[in-house]
């Protein structure tokens, strides 16, 4: 190898970009289905972020072996920046992923002119490479997000004041807790996520998002606030599908089944891929399944019993159509079809799940739970469902799962 090529590969591999930040594949929960949900974000979200949006676009393409593909989307993100006249230090990542990804094509004319503008660009762009991580991060998948939350710290550190900072770790800090799935009862002074929330609304008022997720952090213990937030967001955005879906969650934990189906039903039209959208409609009807029979007036055999689950069964079939990776659809099926008396499909499921050496520990913790539910309630096997309890409570994670093991 010459000397000459050896400096060049150094300079490539020293590039800030998706393309040199250790992301694998199996990092990423949803491949196939991340392009959908940027290009919806593209569709509905504010344009400073569109760039950020095009460079996972030409990410994943690449990943799927759509390179020329992935310079069309960079080609998009560079535009945008010009177009909203970004600081310099903006375009940094673009120019970076340009100068990787032909160096991988061998376009090696073109390499050496984005090599040229990432030296321009010169010192002084860690900050919004940073930034970018961080939403680049959020943007993939659960296993990222603790990258995407030490990103965002790391800008914040430099600029605590930056609406688009604080909004992405608000936003990551939400996920995050909800991962965890600790106890619903958690007062929100005790969630930085809740604290994070509002900091980012103070700065950005009319950030619809935000607005749900700070309504979805304080329900139970602020109800007006709460209304007051989902309806000022469903006013500012009332066909953005992740504001709406947000939204449907909400009235759905609220027992207000008929307009949460009301609002997701009309969120599907906008967005019919959407895996997120089928798993709450089928948690709306799981619920009636479960009023109904907290009302005593439960009769297995009847017809409003029977098309509610059976509706519960279609949603999550069609979520996990979607997501196959979706852990708690598949879980979510598998009570359902034990309530409809479908036990060896049930019990293939849980076995299935708990084989996945992929599982995180609080995934994994879930299914250990659920599956002793069953097990006790469905199979009448108490010997089996304690062992499946002890394994969940085993598993060193503050969570509702362990709490109930």
């Amino acid at each position: 190898m010459s000397a000459e090529k050896m400096t060049r590969d150094d300079k490539v591999k020293n590039l800030e970009c998706l393309f040199t930040w250790d992301v694998d594949k199996d990092d990423i929960n949803d491949l196939k289905g991340i392009p959908e949900k940027l290009l919806d974000r593209v569709k509905y979200c504010p344009r400073r972020y569109h760039a950020t949006y095009f460079n996972i676009l030409a990410f994943v393409s690449h990943l799927q072996g759509r390179n020329h593909t992935a310079l069309e989307y960079l080609a998009k993100s560079e535009a945008v920046l010009k177009e909203e006249k970004q600081d310099e230090a903006d375009f940094l990542v673009t120019y970076s992923s340009f100068a990787w990804l032909h160096h991988y094509l061998g376009n090696m004319k073109y390499m050496e002119t984005y090599l040229g503008k990432v030296k321009r660009v010169g010192e002084g762009g860690e900050t919004a490479v940073e930034a970018e991580k961080g939403w680049s991060f959020l943007r993939m998948g659960a296993k990222l997000y603790p990258r995407a939350k030490e990103s965002f710290q790391k800008a914040l550190e430099a600029k605590p004041d930056s609406v688009s900072y604080n909004v992405g770790y608000a936003i990551v800090l939400y996920r995050l807790e909800e991962l965890v799935r600790k106890d619903v009862n958690n007062m929100p002074k005790d969630s930085p996520a809740a604290r994070q929330l509002q900091r980012a609304l103070n700065l950005d008022p009319t950030d619809a998002e935000v607005m749900v997720l700070l309504a979805l952090k304080l329900q139970g213990f602020d109800s007006s606030k709460c209304r007051e937030l989902i309806s000022k967001a469903l006013t500012v955005c009332p066909d953005v599908p992740h504001v709406t879906r947000n939204a449907g969650r909400y009235f759905r934990r609220d027992s207000s089944i008929v307009e949460a189906l009301k609002i997701l039903e009309e969120a599907v039209k906008r967005a019919p891929n959407s895996s997120f959208l089928y798993h709450q409609m089928g948690q709306c009807h799981w619920q009636e399944v479960v009023t109904m029979k907290k009302s005593g007036k439960w009769r297995a055999d009847s017809a409003q019993v029977k098309a509610a689950i059976t509706e519960s069964i279609r949603n999550f079939i069609k979520t996990i159509e979607l997501k196959p990776s979706n852990t708690y659809a598949w879980v979510h099926l598998a009570i359902a079809y034990a309530e409809n008396r479908q036990l060896e499909d049930a019990k293939a499921i849980f076995t299935k799940l708990l084989s996945d050496d992929s599982l995180s520990d609080t995934e994994r913790q879930h299914c250990h739970n659920k599956y002793g539910s069953f097990l006790r309630h469905q199979m009448k096997s108490n010997t089996q469902a304690v062992d499946q309890f002890k394994m969940a409570y085993r598993i060193r994670i503050d969570s509702r799962d362990r709490q109930e093991a």
